[in-house]
């Protein structure tokens, strides 16, 4: 369920959001900061090394509205009716919204210190630790079973429920929010490239140029993608740019 804030709300959170941005975050953060992204976040990890994964199940709506007013009452130092009054425009039903604008940079700074507990750890142990909103991923010699349950207990500890964990020894693929780390580099993982060769064979069977033309926006949003990740997708992309060019010009001449 997607929970969006109404028009004027949503403005609100907007501001929130920006202004929220303007706070200096840490290194192993990647999400809500600007020039950081899921590709920055799997960049930090190598897939030579071993590495666990975990994220928070149903993050958002577990994200309390009480860790949302403790962030402005004793890290911006807001008066309580003040912190009251910014926790009720940013959180619905008691947690952060699935459709909020600010609720990615908000869900960060309300549990920054569950987060910051999780970074001491792998620092602790030798090992890089990301965040990309929920997805934390830790790579290192001691990224093993024993580092992902103290990870878990400290998760448990804010009142959140870590699930989706897994672990790759070194040189097994492993996938970084939504990137294939190997030992080749970066590379797009099994699924996506099955769902772009699909698409591929959709736009192929097309008998018109209107069917072709539905296909092709989607095709290349994805190649795009692709090739942002693995630039050995270039020449699909391009191809599929220039297909949908030519029809274009085809349909015009007609």
């Amino acid at each position: 369920m997607i929970e969006e804030p109404k028009p004027q709300l949503k403005l609100i959170h907007q501001r929130f959001a920006r202004l929220l941005a303007q706070i200096e975050t840490p290194d192993y953060l990647h999400s809500g900061v600007k020039g950081r992204s899921y590709i920055t976040n799997a960049n930090a990890h190598t897939a030579d090394k071993a590495c666990i994964k975990l994220d928070i199940k149903k993050f958002f709506p577990s994200s309390s509205s009480h860790y949302v007013q403790r962030f402005f009452e004793d890290v911006l130092e807001y008066p309580p009716d003040v912190a009251a009054r910014a926790k009720q425009l940013l959180t619905y039903d008691g947690h952060l919204p699935t459709g909020g604008n600010a609720s990615t940079i908000m869900s960060f700074w309300a549990y920054k210190p569950m987060f910051d507990e999780i970074a001491a750890l792998a620092v602790e142990l030798g090992c890089e630790f990301t965040v990309y909103v929920d997805d934390m991923s830790i790579t290192g010699v001691f990224a093993n079973r024993k580092c992902q349950q103290a990870a878990r207990k400290i998760i448990a500890r804010y009142g959140l429920k870590a699930h989706k964990a897994n672990s790759f020894s070194p040189g097994q693929p492993r996938v970084l929010t939504g990137i294939a780390k190997t030992r080749r580099g970066r590379e797009v993982p099994h699924r996506r490239a099955k769902g772009i060769a699909e698409l591929e064979q959709v736009e192929a069977a097309a008998s018109t140029v209107e069917d072709k033309m539905k296909v092709l926006p989607s095709l290349i949003g994805k190649l795009s993608e692709a090739a942002i990740v693995d630039p050995s997708w270039t020449g699909r992309k391009d191809a599929a740019v220039h297909r949908r060019r030519r029809l274009k010009v085809g349909a015009g001449a007609e």
